[in-house]
């Protein structure tokens, strides 16, 4: 009998802390609302990032920010609940391939920064990102 009192208090807690994860929605990925969000996580985690130019990624997932004067390029990438960011300067980048459907999948030579594909509203701004991104190779 203890036992099956033991497997009841097993499956009430479980279902307890799912139950409390969905409330609090804590599985639900992370997402950009707007450029500006994405300005204000690049200055909060290097203090005096000058944004010029920015492209938000269609799903809110990803966005580029031009640093003014052009010497590097912020990125962020959702993974999991939070951002991944890195500033992207002349020799981080592997390559930036653009695909037909407005797609840019980028390459950086950081092995902790695996290949992502980022979708952009339309063709001509992305090809306008992947020549800048493409001009950071060496």
């Amino acid at each position: 009998m203890l036992f099956v009192w033991v497997m009841l208090g097993s499956f009430a807690g479980i279902s307890a802390m799912v139950a409390l994860n969905v409330i609090l929605r804590l599985g639900e990925p992370a997402r950009l609302s707007s450029l500006d969000e994405a300005v204000e996580r690049l200055d909060t985690d290097a203090g005096g990032f000058n944004a010029g130019p920015g492209v938000l990624a269609r799903d809110g997932s990803a966005a580029l920010v031009e640093e003014d004067g052009g010497r590097r390029i912020g990125l962020l990438k959702a993974k999991g609940d939070e951002f991944v960011i890195r500033y992207v300067e002349p020799g981080l980048v592997r390559a930036a391939r653009l695909a037909e459907d407005a797609r840019l999948t980028i390459r950086l030579n950081d092995f902790t920064f695996p290949p992502f594909t980022m979708a952009f509203a339309d063709a001509g701004e992305a090809r306008l990102w992947a020549d800048k991104l493409n001009a950071m190779q060496e």
